[in-house]
């Protein structure tokens, strides 16, 4: 939540803010704050637009933020099949058609970081600029800490046992699924990505700084930062500083212009 004024804004359930819009037949949730160059922010895994609580003010101050509940997930419709970050970013590239948005800047972190990238590979007259916080290529130990992958089978073999009696554990075994079977990108093919990118993980991050590091020097017009002291959970660990970092990025990234 954040103080503005007198009121409380509980960002996700913030119903001045909210708009909805079907695309590719999923009804997505998302809420809009400022104005300026639009912004996209996208969550995590399980996770919804309030995990952006530290961010959307700071971002907000300088840009139309469109914080986005990704489907399946908030307050954005369930649906059927397998997901993946290549579906959700033609869900964000349908969603910003409907808006009649030609292009955005894309903050996304851990699954939201990865699904930027995948715009920023499908559709890059979309993606005026991307950061990815906590991202990877794929899913094995060379990637990500070998006990998160660990604890990621053990939930995905708990839903499954689950999922006969309740939709939510069907929805995180499907999420979960996500986890260990996406991305499936080779560091050549971000060759094609042409928009300016920063690169963030936090120093103990679960994504291995090697790999995250692997990612910068792949992108042709990439920057990487590693933020000391922090995890994967560093846009909540330390707002001002993460906010600082995608701003003076933003920023640099408009000086260039």
């Amino acid at each position: 939540m954040s103080v503005q004024g007198r009121g409380i804004v509980w960002y996700g359930r913030n119903r001045p803010a909210g708009h909805r819009a079907t695309v590719n037949g999923v009804s997505y949730y998302y809420e809009t704050y400022g104005a300026g160059e639009p912004l996209l922010l996208l969550h995590g895994n399980g996770e919804s637009i309030s995990s952006f609580q530290n961010q959307i003010a700071a971002l907000a101050a300088h840009y139309r933020v469109i914080a986005v509940d990704t489907r399946d997930q908030g307050q954005s419709d369930r649906s059927t099949g397998p997901l993946s970050y290549s579906l959700f970013a033609d869900d964000l590239h349908a969603l910003l058609d409907t808006l009649g948005i030609p292009a955005a800047h894309l903050v996304g972190w851990s699954d939201g970081a990865n699904t930027g990238l995948s715009m920023a590979l499908r559709y890059p007259a979309q993606v005026k600029s991307l950061v990815m916080m906590g991202g990877n290529l794929y899913a094995d130990t060379t990637a990500v800490e070998a006990k998160v992958l660990r604890q990621v089978r053990q939930d995905r073999l708990l839903c499954a046992v689950l999922s006969p009696f309740k939709q939510d554990f069907r929805r995180g075994r499907r999420l979960t699924t996500m986890l260990l079977k996406h991305p499936q990108l080779k560091p050549e093919q971000l060759r094609a990505v042409t928009a300016p990118v920063l690169v963030l993980a936090g120093e103990k991050d679960i994504i291995k700084e090697v790999h995250t590091r692997l990612i910068a020097q792949s992108i042709p017009k990439a920057q990487v930062v590693i933020l000391p002291g922090l995890t994967h959970y560093a846009p909540q660990e330390n707002g001002p500083l993460f906010n600082k970092t995608v701003l003076d990025f933003l920023q640099s990234t408009a000086a260039t212009k």
